[in-house]
């Protein structure tokens, strides 16, 4: 009888530690950095075409179920044709833009349910950040040009995309305040649905 009850203990404990062991680690299925495909940004006033690849850091809390930080970052690659001066001195050309924009949220998994996430997000974590040296034009914008006034070229043209794309790319992060139907595939897939429509990433650091 003792014997039995010692027994009975240990699988009673043991069923205990392995719920636990499940429940601490049922948001960790989705823990890591995840990278998206390019999409296409709309409404970029004044670009002629504009896309961003945005990347997922889910960091979920020591000690607590279903909470985390997300960390979600951006590139953004933007091109805009620009006239050129009325006389005819500087000749039409495109200039090129490389930017990143990042953001800052809490998640919480909704109704207990691990494959669903409610983001809330801190505004004034929100960065859009472009370099005027990352700038380019094309190869006629330079023809004739004084290197003074291709960087003040570069840094109105820096500012103008900060305007810009700041709006565009704070919808697209407003996006995620809602990740649902998440499901991890061979540990390096990950899809899920957001805003209605279907997205996939990949698990940064894993090789293809």
């Amino acid at each position: 009888m003792k014997l039995s009850t010692i027994s009975y203990s240990f699988s009673a404990a043991a069923l205990i530690f392995i719920i636990a062991v499940t429940a601490c680690s049922r948001d960790e299925h989705f823990a890591g950095t995840w990278q998206g495909n390019p999409e296409k940004l709309i409404a970029v006033n004044g670009a002629s075409d504009a896309s961003t690849t945005v990347t997922l850091d889910f960091v979920p809390d020591q000690g607590r179920k279903g909470t985390g930080t997300l960390n979600i970052s951006a590139v953004i690659n933007a091109e805009q044709a620009v006239k050129g001066a009325v006389d005819a001195v500087v000749e039409p050309y495109e200039a090129s833009v490389a930017a990143t924009a990042s953001i800052t949220g809490r998640y919480a998994v909704e109704d207990r349910d691990d494959d669903d996430l409610v983001v809330s997000f801190d505004p004034t974590s929100m960065e859009v950040n472009i370099d005027p040296s990352g700038v380019t034009f094309s190869e006629n914008a330079i023809t004739g040009m004084q290197q003074p006034t291709l960087d003040s070229l570069s840094r109105a043209t820096s500012q103008h995309w900060r305007t810009a794309l700041t709006p565009a790319i704070r919808e697209v992060f407003n996006r995620y305040r809602r990740i649902e139907d998440i499901k991890v595939h061979h540990d390096n897939i990950m899809s899920c649905e957001i805003a209605d429509r279907d997205y996939t990433f990949r698990r940064v650091g894993v090789p293809d």
